[in-house]
């Protein structure tokens, strides 16, 4: 009997193992054919041991591998167009799926017709697994034109989303810009355009700067940019402007509070109007005057100038009178002096300017203001309550004598 009469048998046929179920390209299958198989053992035909084979028996190849496996080795080997050759349960939407979720080669451009590839698509949304998502929708982009893609995507969001994050992630901001444009969302376009460009155009304030006011006349002036975007932009080029005049590099690209920061520190008795004053780039900038605040806090608490710190949050009435001006949170304000280790008498002077009696006396207890808790049970009239805040007192501390001589006070009409 001859080879080719061997291999068409029925005997051999009935011994072979059917692979027609599992979905392999013959790449794959020329990768298995030189593995060993599981459970492999020294004795085997594939084994590198030179055995005596006049004592073993070799496993024939077809009862391991089928002959229409076989077809697709030698065709592999052949160089031939696999394409010829597919076998008919690779052509469908179902196997293409099934090995795009393995992650196996397919061949996915057997899919000609729209009709085949919307399948493929909305198959994969069934599905729900990103990478085939992709996968597929990638094909369409190399199989379709841009309109026709365009129309598929904008009713399937969900495979337009992880197209859109695709771009992003690869930088193509071209792609991307165009597909926004299409699909009638310009303002996302001009936005993701002026992220690319501040990410990448680097240290250059001058080219920065030249970049985003072409941005901000050819994209951000159109129909559909909301006023706040357009806003942003534009404060941004300020803000490059006036880093340009102040020709320091280490202001360079940073933000609006960093350079407010640096003038605090470098040109804190400058007065509004010139060109490095505090006050002049807050104006330019319209920073808040709470953001205005807390950078001042800071600056000037780092640097240990209470004075300077105590003056922010206090100013004259109309009478001459010192009152607070505080447009930060009185218990964010009290929290930082904390933690920038204020002064006592700085501490006690705020909280005494909290005009709420239950909330000064709170905040006191919180922070060891002994003073003002003493003083405030006193206007309370609550003997108990400083009896028993004197005993957590050190004896004979200022703070003690002080409560001590409260309570002894004939003038004051304890309630208890």
């Amino acid at each position: 009997m001859d080879d080719d009469d061997y291999w068409n048998t029925s005997e051999t046929k009935q011994k072979a193992f059917s692979f027609d179920d599992d979905v392999l390209s013959p790449q794959e299958i020329l990768a298995i054919s030189q593995k060993p198989y599981s459970g492999q053992t020294e004795d085997t035909p594939f084994s590198s041991t030179i055995v005596n084979s006049s004592k073993r028996n070799l496993i024939p190849l077809n009862s391991l591998i089928s002959p229409k496996v076989l077809d697709l080795i030698v065709l592999a080997q052949s160089g031939k167009d696999l394409k010829e050759k597919i076998p008919v349960q690779l052509d469908t939407t179902t196997a293409t799926l099934k090995r795009l979720i393995l992650g196996r080669s397919c061949f996915i451009h057997i899919h000609r017709s729209l009709k085949r590839k919307t399948e493929l698509l909305d198959g994969a949304l069934a599905i729900g697994d990103g990478n085939a998502i992709l996968a597929v929708v990638l094909f369409l982009i190399q199989t379709l034109n841009k309109k026709l893609v365009h129309e598929l995507l904008s009713s399937r969001t969900v495979a337009l989303n992880h197209y859109i994050s695709y771009l992003q992630s690869e930088r193509k901001i071209t792609e991307l810009t165009d597909l926004l444009t299409m699909l009638g969302r310009s303002p996302e376009a001009a936005m993701y355009q002026y992220q690319h460009i501040v990410k990448t155009q680097g240290n250059s304030v001058d080219g920065l700067q030249r970049k985003l006011n072409n941005l901000l006349s050819n994209n951000f002036n159109q129909p559909g940019i909301d006023s706040h975007s357009t806003k942003m932009l534009s404060d941004y080029i300020k803000l490059l402007e006036w880093q340009t005049c102040a020709n320091k590099t280490e202001l360079n690209n940073r933000s609006a509070l960093d350079c407010l920061a640096y003038t605090c520190r470098s040109h804190w008795h400058e007065g509004a109007g010139k060109t490095m004053s505090p006050l002049t780039l807050c104006q330019r900038q319209q920073i808040t005057p709470l953001q205005y605040d807390w950078v001042v806090l800071n600056v000037h608490a780092n640097s240990g100038k209470w004075d300077v710190v105590e003056s922010l949050f206090t100013t004259k009435d109309w009478l001459g009178r010192t009152i607070a001006s505080f447009h930060i949170p009185i218990e964010a304000l009290l929290s930082k002096l904390s933690e920038l280790q204020a002064p006592k008498y700085l501490m006690t002077n705020f909280i005494n300017k909290i005009q709420n009696s239950d909330k000064r006396l709170k905040l006191a207890h919180k922070y060891k203001i002994h003073s003002v808790v003493i003083e405030s049970h006193m206007k309370q009239k609550d003997r108990s309550a400083l009896t028993n805040y004197k005993m957590t007192l050190s004896p004979q501390s200022e703070e003690y004598i002080l409560a001590e001589n409260t309570l002894r006070d004939p003038s004051i009409k304890w309630r208890n």
